[in-house]
């Protein structure tokens, strides 16, 4: 990230840092008599080191020790101010949905981002998944185990435009089930326009009978004892992955923070949260490289 593109996310979100501030005070003290910015100081006081913080522990996950000897605070300082940050850029932030920040009314659904975006005719989904420590409870074990992997693992399921960015991220999954199981018990289904074309890969057979509305497009897939591909059902496979090789480098752009791609050391109830901080950091970066070409 530059030094220009940090200063935009700051001042993007220094107003709703404030209010996350105020409105915690309040909770905690909805008698509070005492003006805000009274008591006792953060040790990290400003919003800029607050989200460098944060950027650098997504992106190197590293121990907060290291973190706390750079910023000479305490390891739970680190912690605290991590997981604050990314509450208030969490999963359904205004990188994800709300493509243009400016506009008062956010927009929840793919119909209505289809008129800021014209390109949103074409839909590309797949899912990925992170390795997690050894589960203690055997019936955990069994959930989160990938026979892919052959590793314990959590899945999320993601869906982007042609361009690349994300437009809607699922909640996170136990590994053990498959990619198209994930896509029939989530949303996404129901969000996608009628008429938008669906790439998805050659694991989610079956989704042309199930859904018959949707327009989904996979590659033809040879049959165990059937007849080889015929040389235009391989054309058109080549050319399908020519376009769902754009969602194939935005997981790449995700899995360059290594809280998404290391073994995930933290809490999964905290899973959520880090991905979609770091979905939309990923996402702000790409908006800004496209408003400036």
């Amino acid at each position: 990230m530059t030094v220009a593109e940090f200063d935009n996310l700051i001042r993007d979100n220094r107003q709703d840092w404030q209010n996350q501030r105020i409105e915690r005070l309040l909770k905690n003290n909805p008698k509070r008599k005492r003006k805000i910015g009274g008591g006792r100081k953060f040790a990290l006081e400003t919003f800029e080191d607050q989200l460098l913080l944060t950027l650098i522990l997504t992106k190197s996950y590293c121990s907060c020790l290291l973190l706390e000897y750079l910023f000479n605070i305490d390891a739970s300082t680190v912690c605290r101010t991590a997981q604050a940050i990314m509450t208030l850029i969490k999963k359904d932030g205004k990188y994800i949905i709300s493509i243009n920040p400016r506009q008062g009314k956010k927009i929840t659904t793919l119909d209505e981002l289809r008129k800021v975006m014209p390109d949103i005719d074409e839909i590309l989904a797949d899912c990925t998944e992170q390795k997690i420590p050894r589960p203690q409870k055997k019936a955990k074990r069994n959930k989160h185990h990938s026979g892919k992997k052959k590793a314990f693992t959590i899945k999320t399921q993601l869906a982007t435009t042609k361009q690349g960015l994300i437009v809607n991220i699922g909640k996170p999954i136990a590994g053990r089930q498959h990619d198209y199981k994930i896509f029939k018990s989530s949303n996404l289904s129901k969000l996608i326009p009628k008429d938008a074309k669906l790439y998805l890969d050659s694991g989610y057979q079956g989704v042309q009978k199930d859904f018959p509305d949707l327009n989904a497009v996979i590659p033809h897939k040879r049959t165990r004892n059937g007849n080889p591909l015929t040389r235009s059902q391989k054309i058109q496979n080549k050319k399908q992955r020519k376009i769902r090789v754009v969602i194939e480098h935005t997981l790449s752009q995700l899995k360059k923070f290594q809280i998404l791609h290391q073994t995930y050391r933290n809490s999964l109830q905290n899973y959520e949260m880090a991905f979609g901080f770091v979905a939309n950091i990923v996402n702000f970066r790409m908006l800004c490289r496209l408003n400036t070409a």
